[in-house]
C-alpha cells in the first residue's frame, strides 16, 4: 500500500462519511432507503487491502458511523467488518478497478450486513422494528449501496490519479 494511495482512501474516507451522515438520510423519504456508501467503502477496502490493516481501518470507519449516524454504538462496526470479512474472502478472484464485479461483492455483503441486523433486532438487540422489517430494509440498502458502488469506485481512482498514486 502506497502511501499516495492511503491517502487518497482517506480523503474519499471523509467525503462518504459527510455524506453519508449528512445529505444521504434526506433521500429515504424520496426512495424508501438511504444507500450506505459506507459499505461500498468497507467493501473496496476489504477487496484492495484484505489484511488486519485493511481490517483496522474498517472497525475505525464502523466506529465513527456509529458515533456521528446514532443508533446502538458497535451495529454498524459489525456489519461492516462482516461486509469486510466477505470482500477479503472474495479479493483474490474480483478486481478492484472494474465496477460490475464490485456491484455484486457489495450487494452480497450488504445482504450478510442484513441478514446479522435482522438476527441481532430478532433477539431483542438494538431497537423496536421488527427483525423482518430490519431485514427489508436492509436488503434495499445493499441495492441501493450496490448501484452506487461503481460511482464510489471513480472516486477512489480519480483521488488515486489527483495524488499520483494510481
Amino acid at each position: 500500500m502506497s502511501a499516495a494511495g492511503a491517502l487518497a482512501t482517506l480523503w474519499v474516507t471523509v467525503l462518504v462519511l459527510v455524506l453519508q451522515t449528512t445529505l444521504l438520510p434526506h433521500l429515504r423519504p424520496v426512495i424508501g432507503v438511504t444507500p450506505n456508501l459506507v459499505l461500498v467503502l468497507a467493501v473496496y477496502v476489504g477487496l484492495r487491502y484484505p489484511r488486519a490493516l485493511g481490517a483496522l481501518g474498517v472497525f475505525v470507519l464502523g466506529y465513527f458511523l456509529d458515533t456521528f449516524a446514532g443508533g446502538t454504538l458497535g451495529f454498524h462496526t459489525l456489519g461492516l467488518l462482516m461486509a469486510f470479512a466477505v470482500a477479503a474472502a472474495a479479493s483474490h478472484t474480483v478486481r478492484t478497478d472494474s465496477g460490475g464485479p464490485l456491484v455484486v461483492v457489495v450487494f452480497v455483503a450488504g445482504c450478510v450486513e442484513a441478514i446479522l441486523a435482522a438476527g441481532l433486532f430478532a433477539l431483542g438487540i438494538g431497537g423496536t422494528p421488527s427483525w423482518l422489517y430490519v431485514l427489508r430494509y436492509g436488503v434495499g440498502q445493499a441495492a441501493g449501496a450496490a448501484l452506487l458502488a461503481p460511482l464510489v469506485l471513480r472516486l477512489v481512482g480519480w483521488s488515486e490519479r489527483a495524488l499520483g498514486a494510481g
